[in-house]
């Protein structure tokens, strides 16, 4: 484990960041693992710094491991850096690799042996869970570090694929009471505004246990210390001047100008990078040279024997270059069989000198080394070669395979591009490629999917149908529209969903039973279902079984199981729709159906969702994302919807950390379920009194399209943060702009969530009310349209003899009592004190199925209702109720609200209903106006004001408002 790096050229400066990185390596000593993130420009020094602080924690006893992130261009291999770090641990220590292995197997995936061309297949070779793999490597990193501390150092972090950014970010999330320490580094100059290390760099940056080190130029004192160590000879001091100046305080540009200066070369050195760098060649022999570009040809690092394989030298001329260049400080030995540019900078500088005949050549080279396995690699290092050697049909060939073994260790994004990169090249296969397009296509949109990149997917697939000719196989077209209708059900794009797969239906009926015609009907009778034909969907799933059991395989209708379990359910029989919903689950498990497994897990908890029975249904769904991140399937569909109704419904049981957490995103997170997740976070920060959510949710508006259900959850901590703003017109065109898309989405006025968007609406209108006294009118009748919508939403929203979900009818409850409550504020048809108390009672049980925070709310109203009905004891209790629930949730607005807290100010302490009257008061509103506002008599609020005035020491209304406004009492 003792991979510390050596170097002669002294380390000048730097004691700040030398001590911030060893006081997280000496907290590793003492159980508190934590993690530094290095930063700085190309050459200002980060690897240099590194081998210090690698040699001081093996001074302290540490074992170091090393890894380092390559370009690959395009696509490359997953988790590099972790390959490089366990192969060379199994090369050092095979002993402790083998403990490592017996009890975290995945790591075996990892090692490069297993990743080579041609590797023989090991026991659980197949599809790896992404979680499996993380969970082992952290777990072997843990093992290791029981013997001794640990230093784990990521270089070169700028070019990690997108898997080794989500290892690194999820160990970062687990760093606890390890012996650990993290360092990952990274060039700061590289990460332009669409780099995708940005966004994971910011949020691992949040983790109180990260620290962040960036590493600045050298100042002009260093500078000159730097360069006068490394001088052999004395310089002229304008040369010395030169090259500080040209340096810019860059440690390494400094080196590479006093070794050029050395040389006698000072004044050729150009003013450009590459320039700059190359000049350290020209001194070389011609073999010297030649070999640099074979090892830059290979991306800065080379193994010796893929170098001698290509390089095409004799061994004793190959290692007389070996030792010129090394020799010049162009390379390093870090290990007995490998070489490697001691800057990455030189090798990019060599490589673009090339011509470009030099570079097909010697990429050709590297492609039959790879391709006729005389040394080991990669498909995806084969892959880069053949594309820059313009061998497309090899090119072709390798990026299939790199794709195929990045989904085997569940890297979905690295599949992706190396999917879509084949797709390119697939009109220059070879003639005896076996690989069929259609099935490539489908395997690139699956892999967009599990990347959580729904319309990608979709996009491939309609480009895939539009290129087919007319007189294509009906099975290949079939092949195609399968997956389009199924990913469009996702997205919600029933229409397209069921154009496609009725196409596809139509192709294959004539076609004997097979596995693929089963799965066609299978996804025909939950599309049924879904567009409202209940008869039709049920018909079509029982035929899915009947010809998957003629095609000998009855596992392969599993989804038409879940589907008739679902049409059990809407018929009013969730009980039994439950019961076959948990056998599904295990038969999908049983049989391998990651699909249909997690769909339906997810399909319990939402059925135990509707019944109101919240606490199963937290159960279930809390179990279905567990196994949806165990297939792979966190983010493919219901694995990810299973995630957010767990949070939704953490936040309707008031367990709002809870569902903080489970919505919590981080580098992981694909940018649409992060986008999602969203939500329900702005449902805990709303709550909280965080007005900011209203602006957050008009910037996702982009996403809204792409899932429905973002704003349908995000509307309603949008509209109160409007409301708290007094912003009232602003929450009027939310609902609006929500509205009219859920309409055009579901293709209905009357969809379901209108119920709740009528109750909003009608709240908004009471705010509104006591504000604007002379829109009575106007007000009256706009609530009478959100009445009738809301109501006959609950009347034709659903299928005949289909009931509304306890939600639902709690929602319904509530649009009823606000509109009596506007009403009594308007003094238009009042209802009487009797039929006002008895709405809201009705409202408060309704919500008692477990909506605490709702249920909190209707008691506030039902309070001031009790008040105006002149029966106080009971208002005071159920104020009393609603404020226990707002400290339970710290909500601030709940608490306010319900006379919970108390404010101090001027010569007494106002309670907070005394505040509230005096910020009424200070808008001068009359005593009228205050009693209806407030629910209670106007003798109530005269009360309050004289109580009001007594204790400010001031004598009138506009005093007391004046007061107010001086010492901040309104803030």
């Amino acid at each position: 484990m003792d991979d510390v790096p050596w170097t002669s050229t002294p380390l000048v400066g730097r004691s700040t960041e030398m001590a911030a990185l060893l006081s997280a390596v000496d907290d590793a000593k003492t159980r508190r693992a934590g993690a530094v993130l290095l930063s700085g420009d190309a050459g200002v020094g980060k690897t240099r710094l590194l081998d210090e602080v690698a040699t001081g924690a093996h001074e302290r006893g540490f074992g170091v491991l090393v890894g380092h992130c390559s370009n690959f261009g395009d696509a490359g291999l997953p988790y590099l850096a972790f390959s490089e770090i366990f192969g060379r641990l199994a090369g050092d220590r095979p002993d402790l690799v083998e403990s490592v292995l017996t009890n975290f197997p995945a790591i075996g995936r990892l090692l490069p042996t297993h990743r080579l061309i041609g590797a023989q297949p090991v026991p659980q070779d197949g599809q790896l869970d992404r979680a499996a793999l993380f969970d082992a490597v952290l777990g072997a990193f843990t093992a290791l570090s029981t013997s001794e501390p640990l230093l784990v150092i990521i270089e070169d972090a700028h070019w990690a694929d997108d898997s080794t950014r989500d290892l690194i970010g999820f160990l970062i999330t687990r760093l606890t009471s390890q012996r650990l320490t993290l360092i990952v580094s990274y060039r700061s100059d590289d990460l332009h505004r669409r780099h995708p290390l940005r966004r994971p760099i910011a949020e691992w940056s949040r983790n109180p246990r990260v620290r962040r080190v960036n590493l600045l130029p050298l100042d002009a004192d260093e500078s000159r210390v730097l360069l006068n160590s490394l001088l052999t000879e004395p310089l002229p001091e304008t040369e010395v001047r030169r090259i500080l100046e040209r340096a810019g305080g860059n440690a390494f540009f400094t080196e590479e100008l006093v070794a050029a200066a050395s040389m006698g070369d000072g004044d050729a050195v150009p003013p450009d990078l590459a320039d700059l760098l190359l000049v350290r060649l020209d001194p070389l022999s011609d073999e010297a040279r030649q070999v640099a570009r074979v090892i830059a040809v290979a991306g800065r690092r080379v193994p010796h024997d893929l170098l001698t394989a290509v390089a095409g030298l004799p061994d004793r001329e190959l290692d007389d270059a070996l030792r010129e260049l090394i020799d010049a400080h162009i390379i390093d030995v870090p290990t007995s069989d490998r070489y490697y540019f001691r800057h990455a900078l030189l090798a990019e500088a060599v490589y673009d000198d090339l011509l470009p005949g030099e570079r097909v050549r010697q990429h050709a080279a590297y492609v039959q080394a790879l391709k006729d396995q005389t040394v080991a690699g990669t498909a995806a290092e084969l892959a880069g070669h053949a594309t820059r050697s313009h061998n497309l049909p090899e090119a072709f060939e390798a990026r299939v395979r790199a794709g195929e073994e990045a989904i085997s260790v569940a890297a979905p994004q690295e599949a992706l591009k190396h999917y879509e990169l084949a797709l390119e090249l697939f009109p220059n296969r070879s003639a005896e490629s076996a690989i069929d397009k259609t099935w490539l296509i489908v395997q690139t949109a699956t892999a967009a999917t599990l990347s959580s990149q729904h319309l990608r997917a979709v996009k491939i697939l309609r480009k895939a149908l539009a290129e087919l000719p007319p007189d294509a196989p009906k099975k290949e077209r079939a092949q195609l529209l399968l997956p389009l209708a199924d990913i469009a059900l996702v997205i919600d794009q029933d229409k397209e969903a069921s154009e496609a797969i009725t196409q596809a239906l139509k192709l294959v009926n004539d076609e004997p039973a097979s596995v693929f015609k089963a799965h066609v009907a299978s996804l025909y009778a939950r599309v049924s279902d879904a567009i409202g034909r209940p008869m039709e969907a049920e018909r079509w799933a029982h035929k899915a079984l009947e010809i998957a059991r003629e095609a000998g395989q009855e596992s392969a209708a599993g989804d038409a199981g879940i589907t008739l379990a679902q049409l059990r359910r809407r018929a009013g029989d969730p009980e039994t729709a439950a019961k076959q919903l948990e056998e599904a689950a295990v038969r999908a498990q049983l049989t391998g159906d990651p699909a249909a497994e997690v769909r339906s897990r997810f399909l319990l908890g939402s059925t135990h969702y509707e019944q109101g029975d919240l606490v199963n249904a937290k159960s279930a769904l809390a179990f279905a994302t567990k196994r949806a991140g165990e297939l792979g399937r966190q983010w493919a569909a219901y694995g990810f919807d299973s995630r957010r109704m767990l949070a939704l419904t953490q936040f309707i049981l008031g367990e709002w950390d809870e569902a903080a957490a489970t919505a919590r995103t981080d580098s992981m997170t694909p940018a649409a379920a992060a986008a999602a997740l969203k939500a329900v976070e702005f449902a805990v920060r709303s709550g909280r009194g965080d007005t900011a959510v209203a602006e957050e949710l008009e910037r996702l508006r982009k996403w809204w399209d792409l899932d429905i259900m973002l704003p349908i959850i995000g509307l309603q901590p949008a509209v109160d943060a409007y409301r708290q703003l007094d912003q009232p017109a602003e929450a009027e065109k939310l609902l609006a702009d929500v509205s009219a898309l859920c309409a055009d989405v579901f293709q209905t006025e009357w969809f379901m969530a209108r119920v709740r968007f009528s109750a909003l609406g009608m709240q908004v209108l009471c705010h509104r009310a006591v504000g604007e006294p002379s829109a009575a009118s106007e007000l009256l009748a706009r609530g009478a349209e959100l009445l009738a919508a809301g109501q006959a939403t609950a009347e034709k929203g659903l299928p005949p003899g289909r009931l509304m979900g306890v939600e639902g009818l709690a929602w319904l409850a509530r649009l009823e009592a606000e509109w009596e409550r506007l009403r009594w504020l308007v003094g238009i048809d009042p209802p009487t004190p009797e039929e006002h108390v008895a709405t809201w009672e009705r409202t408060v049980d309704a919500f008692g199925y477990g909506y605490l925070f709702e249920q909190a709310w209707s008691r506030v109203r039902l309070s001031a209702a009790l008040r105006a009905a002149g029966r106080v004891a009971e208002a005071n209790e159920q104020a009393a109720l609603a404020a226990e629930v707002g400290r339970e949730l710290a909500s601030k607005p709940l608490l306010d609200e319900s006379g919970g807290v108390e404010s101090g100010g001027g010569a007494g302490s106002l309670t907070s209903r005394e505040t509230e009257v005096l910020r009424l008061l200070a808008e001068g509103r009359t005593n009228r106006q205050l009693a209806r506002e407030l629910y209670i008599s106007e003798k109530t609020v005269s009360v309050h004001v004289s109580n009001i005035l007594a204790k400010l020491g001031v004598r009138s209304r506009t005093e007391a408002a004046a007061v107010a406004r001086r010492d901040g009492l309104l803030d």
